[in-house]
């Protein structure tokens, strides 16, 4: 073998012990690598609490005196890391800075090591906060900013309709909002977050009522107004079910909206059919109202959903067109099919109770016409009593008799005086009542004197 092979060989021998030997410093000690970071901050060099004392100086004043401004519009409110509770992990990315290079077979080790001088390697730090907080502050906020949209109002005064404008509504959506404070968590950054709030649109606005302008169909109906209470009946009724809108497509209900005809909400004593005989009761006078209104919705051409007929005709409207209500079972309702709002308006003048229905009509040449028949009479029976206490010729009404009727209405449509549709309304079945009379079989001997001057003279 030649000097100079020797030579090389003892070169490369060198060169491979002093590879060996910088392989094993390289993996071996008690330092983090170089060109490791933690969340950007240097901590090659350094031991593993050497490193956590480093990160905890340079993280953790800046958390402390951090803070989040939460903004809606105008209104700021301030969301600091220390009321969240904000703090770094800081164990779980320090062992895994220090296990580069330190934790597996030599090679692994090895491999590591060299990769990290190849690039940098950056570990992000895991992070803690209250949560709870977080989501009670937005709950605070949405409390604060929610507001329920104002819709536009309309009133019939002085025959004129005044509208007022409506306002919107908003509302914190609280689970985006939330999800925009984490993303500044994440990045413990101070940035203003703008909450994510929703807009809530009010469902009846100004444009909407303006549509109300005509009158879609009227009905009035006469009463004594000398029946006092009746007539306090009709007006608190009336008074209820009046001034009331109603949205495209909403069905109006009259018994819920009049609501229990009770005397503590004014209610007085008056004539009411009870088991097909008018006798005192709360609220007699109501289903005036109610006959008044179904026929005023008849006229405007409204969905007719629940209307049911007395057992008894009643005097103030014809047959076929009554609409009794009794609260919580028997109710009059109809809808609004149009495609805008309707508004029913009541008023009591004198003896006189009306109903007007509102809104827009796009068909001017349309009228509306009821139609009635009698299709089955039934004659009452009429129980006679002799009565030995009553004088002969004296009759006493006991059970007054109604005659029954079963009346098929319908509801004729016409547009430009032609016919279009007719509609078969509910029938209306009145119930015969038999009658009961009291007829006197006492013989009353005439007055004396009347009996002489009877008498025949003898010739």
């Amino acid at each position: 073998m030649s000097k100079s092979m020797k030579i090389g060989i003892g070169i490369i021998i060198v060169l491979l012990i002093a590879a060996i030997a910088l392989s094993i410093a390289m993996v071996s000690g008690d330092k983090i690598h170089s060109n490791i970071t933690i969340n950007g901050i240097n901590v090659g060099g350094l031991t593993y609490s050497q490193a956590e004392s480093m990160l905890k100086i340079k993280l953790e004043p800046a958390i402390d005196d951090s803070a989040i401004a939460l903004k809606v519009r105008e209104k700021t409110w301030r969301l600091s890391y220390r009321d969240v509770k904000f703090q770094y992990e800081y164990t779980d990315a320090l062992t895994k800075a220090y296990d580069i290079g330190h934790k597996g077979s030599f090679f692994k080790r090895l491999t590591d090591v060299i990769s990290t001088q190849l690039e940098r390697k950056d570990i992000k730090l895991n992070y803690s906060y209250d949560a709870q907080y977080i989501s009670s502050k937005l709950g605070d906020i949405s409390k604060e900013i929610g507001q329920e949209p104002k819709e536009a109002t309309i009133l019939l005064k002085d025959k004129v309709f005044v509208i007022t404008d409506e306002a919107e509504g908003r509302k914190l959506d609280v689970d985006k909002s939330y999800d925009l404070v984490k993303i500044q968590l994440e990045k413990t950054a101070t940035e203003d977050v703008e909450l994510a709030v929703d807009v809530l649109e009010p469902e009846i606005k100004r444009a909407d009522l303006e549509n109300i302008k005509d009158n879609l169909g009227e009905y009035s109906t006469k009463f004594n107004a000398a029946d006092v209470d009746r007539t306090h009946n009709i007006k608190i009724a009336s008074s209820s079910a009046s001034h009331i809108l109603i949205k495209p497509g909403e069905v109006y209900s009259l018994d819920r909206i009049v609501g229990p005809r009770l005397a503590k909400h004014g209610y007085k004593e008056a004539n009411v059919i009870i088991n097909n005989e008018l006798v005192p009761g709360i609220g007699g006078g109501v289903c005036q109202v109610s006959s008044t209104l179904y026929n005023a919705a008849l006229l405007s051409n409204m969905k007719i959903v629940e209307r049911k007929s007395h057992s008894l005709p009643s005097s103030y409207i014809p047959m076929g067109r009554d609409a009794t209500i009794s609260e919580g079972y028997i109710d009059l309702k109809f809808q609004n099919t149009t495609q805008y709002p309707i508004y029913i308006y009541g008023e009591v003048k004198g003896s006189w109770v009306k109903f007007s229905i509102y809104g827009r009509n796009d068909n001017p040449g349309r009228t509306v016409n009821i139609k009635t028949e009698v299709i089955k009479k039934t004659e009452p029976q009429i129980k006679i009593i002799e009565d030995p206490t009553l004088p002969v010729g004296t009759e006493v009404e006991e059970k007054k008799a109604y005659t029954g009727y079963v009346v098929k209405s319908h509801r004729v449509v016409l547009e430009n005086g032609k016919e279009v549709s007719v509609e078969e309304l509910p029938l209306s079945v009145y119930r015969v009542t038999n009658g009961v009379k009291r007829v006197g079989t006492m013989k009353v001997d005439p007055p004396a004197g009347e009996a002489e001057n009877s008498l025949e003279i003898p010739q």
